[in-house]
């Protein structure tokens, strides 16, 4: 009864903020750099939730405002390749409905063979248009999304900069070609059929304003990798840029505020913190479980904070 109440407070306030947004709006919310976090690390600096809350809160905010985009822009991964968990991640993010998912170093540097069994679990879209080698076989160039009489294009790219720090053998064998003519090119093709173009970027935040520069015809740029979080709007060449940090702390919300002729008049801007008291996904949390039955492995800090809610 409780856990009702609180989602029924906790909904009633997302559509409440939702009435002061213009209904000619598109929502686009997004998240990157997961790392492998299923929920909240326990840590007392940092008191956050991940996957296991934003999955609820992304559930309740669509279901208030149906024209919106859902991206992430990749490595959602651990970085030190725990397999299983990596497995149960794409699990986990298969209950949300993402539009689009950039795939980061963390993926793209696994076992190809490992890549193909789990990729697949996601249940989304895997967009990177200048991946060249290796290949996968589900990956997409670029994808347009209907919503609500809008046409949104989906672009994905990642920076020779997210391999920086890999060993030589690894960075030779991953080639992509030169963002700036990928994303161009693509953008000639579907620009005639769409209203708003969004790119998916792994490489950084200063190299996503170093990029901006030279595009033409792109909205909005949703980055990842230096697990960034903006203290406010950043535009270059007119195009907006934007982080959600990082281990699942936050959800970035981006609202794209309309003209009748479906052109952007202003945007905003919030960072969403995943906070204790928003509640639980069961689903996220039975994996959870299972990866604690399966290996042992139970965060020590989590452990003291359950022995002191019993005591």
């Amino acid at each position: 009864m409780f856990i009702m109440l609180v989602r029924f407070i906790y909904l009633f306030l997302i559509i409440l903020t939702a009435n002061l947004y213009s209904q000619a709006s598109l929502f686009i919310i997004h998240t990157n750099n997961t790392n492998g976090a299923l929920e909240n690390c326990y840590c007392p600096d940092n008191p956050l939730g991940s996957i296991e809350k934003r999955s609820i809160y992304i559930e309740d905010f669509i279901n208030s405002n149906p024209r919106t985009v859902i991206l992430d822009a990749g490595d959602f991964f651990t970085m030190s390749k725990k397999l299983l968990k990596d497995s149960l991640v794409c699990e986990a993010y298969a209950t949300i409905p993402y539009d689009g998912i950039l795939l980061g170093d963390q993926e793209i540097t696994r076992d190809q063979k490992f890549l193909n069994n789990v990729l697949p679990k996601l249940n989304s879209t895997i967009i990177l248009s200048n991946l060249e080698s290796p290949s996968i076989p589900s990956l997409r160039k670029y994808k347009i999304v209907k919503r609500g009489g809008l046409s949104i294009g989906l672009i994905g790219i990642m920076g020779n900069n997210a391999l920086k720090y890999y060993p030589k053998n690894i960075k030779d064998s991953i080639i992509l070609t030169d963002p700036t003519s990928t994303v161009n090119d693509i953008v000639k093709k579907i620009r005639p059929r769409t209203d708003i173009i969004i790119l998916l970027s792994h490489q950084g935040f200063e190299q996503d304003q170093v990029l901006a520069k030279s595009l033409k015809g792109i909205d909005v740029i949703i980055g990842a990798h230096s697990q960034t979080v903006p203290k406010e709007p950043v535009f270059v060449n007119d195009i907006l840029i934007s982080q959600a940090g990082r281990e699942g702390y936050y959800v970035g919300l981006i609202e794209l505020k309309l003209s009748r002729y479906k052109k952007i008049e202003d945007h905003l801007i919030s960072t969403i913190s995943m906070t204790q008291d928003m509640p639980d996904d069961p689903r996220i949390m039975e994996l959870i479980k299972y990866f604690e039955d399966k290996t042992g492995l139970i965060n020590r800090k989590k452990l003291q904070a359950l022995d002191g809610k019993d005591n």
